[in-house]
């Protein structure tokens, strides 16, 4: 009998023990006190193309699952197209800014939420050594600590509305006009932040309002209309721009984060993307964050677990993404100074409000 209660005793204790572990107040980490991982649920979600490489990766998909359970089941698809329709069988949206989460939010009124932003990277312009030297001589970027700004970036707007060419900057064998490629605003986030960027610097980089967006969307409309077609999608920009080279994509607006993760997946040719390659950093440029929109349960565990610190980290060192207080470790310093970037984004501006922005939008249709 002793023998028997002392068995029910310890299966009791075990018990107990389980029962701390799982239901602790916290509820991290559950199960691992054990070695016991907890059951994996799979989150439903639709995200942005400048996240596949992070959501693909293998180490972060490891954590997921066996810290915190979760598996992903994910949708790429453009940020301002991700909420729009039905929101049925979804647990999370992760579009590229603030202003496409207040966008869903304007869209879907009833649907209860929770947001947290994961993390963020600036919208930058992409471009070739020729380019940028002709760019440098027309007086329009200057490099400073080895970094290339665009300082004049009204002028270069005032030369691509009067149909300036590249031949006229001394470019002979580069045909068309001056132009920003970029995705599509309708659809896509960075092409989406551009047109928020451009109505600022087009209101002499002032802050515009509901009234003095009018007069600017005339030209804003014009700008876009003479790229041509464009990607819905950032991440197949920057590979185009990658393949088809300085004849089809002369300049583009692009998050710096892709170049990061580019330059860090082709260790053997990282020579040949410092050589070919030229950042250009706007003044004023536009940050581009990334919040989690967890619909829910199994999406807000999803949004808890992105502010882990190893993948924040890993977000930082493989991804590009500039994520907060992580910024201070790792070795990504030095591969910004590598690709002449700057380790502080310091000229930034906010952007319009929303309201402006659907005025921007509802003109570009």
């Amino acid at each position: 009998m002793k023998k028997g209660l002392g068995l029910l005793l310890i299966l009791l204790a075990v018990g107990i023990g389980i029962g701390y572990v799982y239901f602790s107040k916290d509820g991290k980490n559950a199960g691992s006190t054990l070695g016991i991982k907890p059951a994996a649920q799979t989150v439903t979600l639709r995200y942005g193309s400048e996240k596949k490489g992070f959501l693909h990766d293998p180490e972060v998909q490891e954590i997921l699952r066996d810290k915190y359970g979760l598996t992903i089941d994910g949708t790429k698809m453009g940020s301002l197209e991700m909420s729009a329709g039905s929101l049925e069988g979804i647990d999370a949206l992760w579009p590229s800014s603030e202003l496409a989460a207040s966008l869903f939010a304007s869209r879907h009124p009833g649907v209860g939420y929770k947001k947290n932003n994961a993390f963020s990277t600036p919208i930058i312009f992409y471009s070739w050594p020729a380019i940028t030297d002709a760019l440098i001589k027309a007086g329009i970027v200057e490099q400073r600590d080895k970094v290339y700004y665009i300082i004049k970036l009204k002028n270069y707007l005032d030369m691509m509305l009067k149909g300036q060419t590249w031949k006229s900057l001394g470019l002979p064998y580069q045909n068309g006009i001056l132009t920003i490629r970029c995705t599509d605003p309708r659809l896509s986030n960075s092409g989406y932040l551009l047109s928020g960027l451009l109505a600022i610097v087009m209101n002499d980089s002032q802050m515009v309002d509901e009234q003095g967006i009018a007069s600017h969307l005339p030209t804003l409309k014009g700008i876009f209309a003479g790229m041509g077609y464009m990607e819905n999608s950032s991440g197949i920009l920057f590979d185009k721009y990658i393949k088809q080279g300085q004849g089809a994509f002369p300049l583009i607006a692009n998050y710096e984060s892709l170049l990061v993760e580019f330059y860090k997946a082709h260790p053997d040719s990282r020579q040949v993307i410092k050589n070919n390659i030229r950042v250009l950093i706007p003044e004023p440029t536009v940050w581009s964050e990334h919040p989690l929109i967890g619909l829910t349960a199994k999406g807000q565990a999803l949004m808890k677990a992105l502010q882990d610190e190893t993948l924040q980290k890993l977000a930082w060192e493989r991804f590009g993404f500039r994520t907060g207080g992580i910024m201070g470790m790792g070795k990504n310093g030095d591969v910004l100074t590598e690709l002449g970037l700057p380790k502080q984004i310091q000229s930034v501006t906010p952007l319009p409000s929303a309201a402006v922005m659907e005025k921007i939008l509802a003109a570009l249709e």
